[in-house]
C-alpha cells in the first residue's frame, strides 16, 4: 500500500515529463511558411551602425603608423631652437588656455 502512494506520484510527474518531450518533438518538427519576418528595434540598427563606423575607424587607425617620425623631429628641432622657452610660445600657450577654459 505505501509502494503505491510513493509510486503513483511518480508516475505522474513521468507521464508530464513524457508528454512534454513529445510536443518538444512537435515542436522541433514545425515548418515554416517562408512568410516569416524579422524586425530589428531602432537602438539594434543604431548599434549596428556604430559597429560599421568603428570597424572603418579601426580600420584607418592601424593602417597609420604608430610614431610620426616628421613630428618628432619637428619637436626635436623646436626644443634645440629654444622655442618652448620663448615669450612667442608662451603666449601663444597661455591665450589657447585661456580660450579653451572660456576666460578669453
Amino acid at each position: 500500500m505505501r509502494i503505491n502512494q510513493i509510486l503513483q506520484p511518480m508516475n505522474a510527474e513521468l507521464r508530464k515529463i513524457e508528454s512534454s518531450r513529445k510536443s518538444d518533438k512537435e515542436v522541433k518538427t514545425f515548418k515554416t511558411t517562408g512568410k516569416d519576418r524579422s524586425e530589428f528595434s531602432t537602438n539594434a540598427q543604431h548599434l549596428n551602425e556604430t559597429k560599421a563606423q568603428f570597424e572603418t575607424i579601426a580600420t584607418s587607425l592601424a593602417s597609420q603608423p604608430d610614431i610620426r617620425a616628421e613630428k618628432i623631429a619637428e619637436v626635436k628641432s623646436k626644443i634645440e631652437s629654444g622655442y618652448y622657452n620663448s615669450d612667442e610660445f608662451l603666449d601663444k600657450l597661455t591665450d589657447k588656455m585661456m580660450k579653451d577654459f572660456g576666460i578669453k
